[in-house]
């Protein structure tokens, strides 16, 4: 019944979109404005006031039979939580500040905070390290590293990498704590030595090998049809995909399968944008075989480039400080240690266990000044309640996430660190149905070295959050947001995604109701892809609607500026240097005939493929905002556009505007892609032209620019240089004020002019764009123990 109501109103398209005027154009845009922000700014955080009351807690000279002053602290953070407590309705003015001196806080239950544990807008409860680098709140499994002992045996030592003979130490793991190493559900393991967060032996170190020849794809499971199942599979019958190396593969590693059994396979054996860890089933005469089936097979379909992955887990490649292996048949951890290793004093820690601290349904509480470290999951939960914050502190080493928010309102994240991390943080609020914005916010934090491969380490989901003035560097994730009025600004990206393909820093895609996205004032540079699929800075996939770009600077970011082919979006205000294209879109359906075949071919979710997959529109738009609730208020009131749109033809880029750009070293303006969006569709060589695309949008060529327009290139300062007069209509960008600023929460930061210039100088032979493995590996950064 809604697809036949659909297809009446496409009789409509000529009546109802008669001009360019519906699209909206930069003099029109609210985000183009100085005060956009202004709401999502005020009133975010609790105001920094002198605490009424101080409760000291040290864990190197304290009791919790003290009172909690600071000759008599408290010893235990939960002790400190109780004695709060009893200031519960009677908060003194300023609130409570819980001193947390220097010393190594071991939790193995979360520190739960619940609403007894708030704070008001004018008392609030702070809980605050005395420094943030020696107040450290770690999880896991602490070793005794006096049981290390040289790893020298006539058994062990036929089976080590010649390199590492005399370097290793092992200690005898056994219990819960051998559990946690061992690999039988396939997750990625570390462990933690003095701060540094250490990964299996694997072949190569660096980077990835290549597949050289396939010789059976094995079943694949994206496209399965309802109700059928992928092959059975066992250790003794393994059924995945089999292939050889281009390099040669020992037989040392041949012979250690064979003994072990415990291997895994990771990198890219089909799509540049899907990193896999797939268990292997069978190495036999240099010929791997994955155990079971995959996600899209072993198949090297982009002519540009092989497929890269790596073999995990092999103790014969243990052959750099820094990496580990575990015996599980004799419950030994082998580890070459990172350098200053000292069995008397160094602690070395396997990470797990449950979040470090949880608050739940919180008001005016703040965790400042501290380190988190060995996590499982997660490190720090907030679950609703208003205005908690956590801030000034530096989260790292753990298996999973730094921070999940989840509902609540002005609850954020400021002047934190996150690194070695599986991702930085989720945070969701707002809801899609009455518009009602949560207003969280992550702002002023460093994000980087984190293992996420692909859109995720930042994970936004929901209405009304704010992402400003972040830096982020030096990974292969970033972030990915599903989201109606966002507003990401101030952010500086670099060296992210160097080893993946069809890869964007900001990334949204395939929903209708993701509308008002603003993504403006961010820089953007060094994204050198590695060759295949484009990289670009933002993209909006999958017809995807809603995004507005504004105001913000790319140099060599990639392959274009940004990617979309939905409908509602815009690019305006925006500098691209040094890209060959400028905007990269699809050739789509604009007439009525083309937008009703694409109308019926929603059909298909449900009968060939899972309803509510990607691509089932109109099913997932109505799980998230309702009914036909785009007819009505609160939609049809604040985004009148998703109507147009849906009333008109929401399978092209209708009502779009890509206007007022500046564009250096652009060989092709706009790329219109004749194929489709699917991993074959991106090889085709097709392309399309103006009269592709929608008379309902506006679509206006770049301006050229040349270098010289901009103060200091090699120090990447692209401020216009005294005497350019912009084109009428250009808005000025603060580019001074994008990145890390100082505030009561960072009070210092990296010199943009010396890391920046030296980041122009590593890169500036490395243009990326075809394929070369020596220049994509040296793109990695080196690990923080050999720094």
């Amino acid at each position: 019944m809604f697809v036949a109501r659909i297809h009446f109103s496409i009789a409509l398209i000529g009546s109802l979109l008669p001009s360019t005027s519906l699209a909206q154009r930069l003099e029109d845009a609210d985000y183009a404005k100085p005060g956009y922000s202004s709401r999502f700014v005020r009133g975010s955080m609790t105001p920094l006031v002198a605490p009424g009351k101080v409760i000291h807690v040290s864990a190197e000279s304290g009791k919790d039979s003290n009172p909690g002053t600071a000759d008599a602290p408290l010893r235990s953070l939960d002790a400190a939580r109780d004695a709060v407590r009893l200031h519960h309705g009677k908060l003194p003015s300023g609130g409570i500040e819980v001193r947390i001196g220097p010393g190594i806080y071991r939790l193995s239950k979360s520190l739960t905070f619940g609403p007894e544990d708030s704070g008001t807008r004018e008392a609030p409860i702070v809980w605050r390290g005395a420094d943030r680098s020696k107040v450290i709140l770690s999880g896991g499994t602490l070793l005794d590293s006096t049981d290390f002992q040289k790893a020298d045996s006539a058994e062990l030592d036929p089976q080590l990498h010649p390199d590492a003979r005399g370097k290793l130490w092992s200690i005898v793991v056994t219990g819960k704590a051998g559990d946690d190493l061992r690999s039988t559900d396939g997750k990625s393991r570390f462990i933690s030595m003095d701060g540094h967060m250490l990964g299996v032996a694997r072949w190569p170190n660096t980077g990835y090998h290549h597949i050289g020849e396939i010789l059976d794809p094995g079943p694949a499971t994206r496209h399965l049809p309802p109700g059928k199942k992928p092959p059975e599979y066992s250790r003794e019958n393994p059924t995945g995909g089999r292939f050889r190396f281009r390099e040669t593969l020992s037989t040392a590693v041949n012979d250690e399968f064979l003994r072990t059994g415990r291997m895994w396979v990771e990198g890219y054996p089909h799509n540049d944008w899907y990193f896999q860890r797939e268990p292997v089933g069978r190495i036999e005469d240099g010929t791997v075989q994955l155990l079971r089936h995959t996600r899209y097979c072993v198949e090297d379909h982009i002519k540009s480039m092989p497929r890269r992955v790596r073999l995990v887990n092999v103790l014969a490649e243990l052959d750099q400080p820094g990496e580990w292996y575990f015996d599980e048949k004799g419950g030994r951890l082998i580890v070459w240690p990172t350098p200053g290793f000292d069995p008397s004093k160094s602690r070395v820690t396997i990470p797990e266990g449950p979040p470090l601290v949880a608050l739940r349904n919180t008001s005016h509480l703040t965790l400042r000044d501290l380190t988190f470290e060995n996590t499982g999951d997660v490190a720090i939960t907030i679950d609703g309640g208003h205005q908690n914050l956590i801030a000034a502190s530096t989260i790292r080493n753990g298996l999973g996430r730094g921070v999940r928010i989840e509902g609540g309102t002005r609850n954020g994240i400021t002047g934190c660190d996150f690194h070695d991390l599986f991702s930085a943080f989720s945070i969701r609020g707002g809801d899609f149905k009455s518009l009602e914005r949560c207003y969280h916010f992550a702002t002023n934090n460093r994000i980087h070295d984190c293992r996420l491969r692909g859109y995720g380490v930042v994970g936004l989901d929901g209405v009304g959050l704010r992402f400003a003035h972040n830096l982020l560097h030096d990974m292969n994730g970033a972030v990915s947001f599903k989201t109606a009025d966002l507003l990401m600004e101030y952010n500086e990206f670099f060296n992210i995604g160097y080893e993946m393909g069809d890869f964007n820093v900001a990334y949204t895609g395939a929903q209708w109701h993701t509308m008002g996205n603003v993504l403006r004032y961010n820089f953007v540079h060094h994204l050198l892809e590695p060759g295949g699929h484009p990289v670009c800075p933002f993209r909006n996939d999958d017809g995807g609607a809603g995004l507005k770009i504004f105001g913000n600077v790319f140099y060599r970011a990639g392959r274009c500026a940004a990617q979309f082919h939905g409908p509602a979006n815009t690019l305006q205000n925006n500098i691209s240097l040094e890209a060959p294209v400028f905007w990269w879109t699809l050739k789509r359906p604009i007439t009525e005939a083309g937008v009703s075949r694409e109308w019926d071919d929603l059909a298909r979710f449900g009968r060939d493929l899972p309803k509510g997959d990607k691509g089932d529109f109109l099913h997932n738009l109505e799980s998230r905002i309702g009914e036909d609730a785009w007819n009505r208020s609160p939609w049809q009131d604040q985004y009148p556009e998703l109507r147009r749109f849906i009333r008109s033809n929401p399978f092209a880029q209708t009502l779009c505007c890509v206007e007022r750009n500046y564009a250096s070293g652009c060989r092709e303006p706009f790329h219109i892609h004749g194929g489709d969006g699917t991993v074959r569709g991106m090889e085709d060589k097709r392309t399309g032209t103006f009269a592709d695309l929608p008379k309902e949008g506006v679509f206006e060529l770049p301006h050229p620019i040349t270098l010289d327009a901009f103060r200091d290139i090699e120090a990447l300062d692209f401020r216009f240089a005294a005497g350019f007069s912009p084109m009428e209509g250009f808005a000025p960008i603060p580019f001074d004020r994008i990145g890390l600023r100082k505030d009561s929460f960072r009070t210092s930061v990296p010199d943009r002019t010396t890391y920046r210039s030296a980041t122009y100088e590593k890169f500036e032979k490395d243009r990326g764009g075809r394929y070369q493995p020596e220049k994509v590996n040296a793109r990695y950064p080196t690990p923080s123990y050999l720094r």
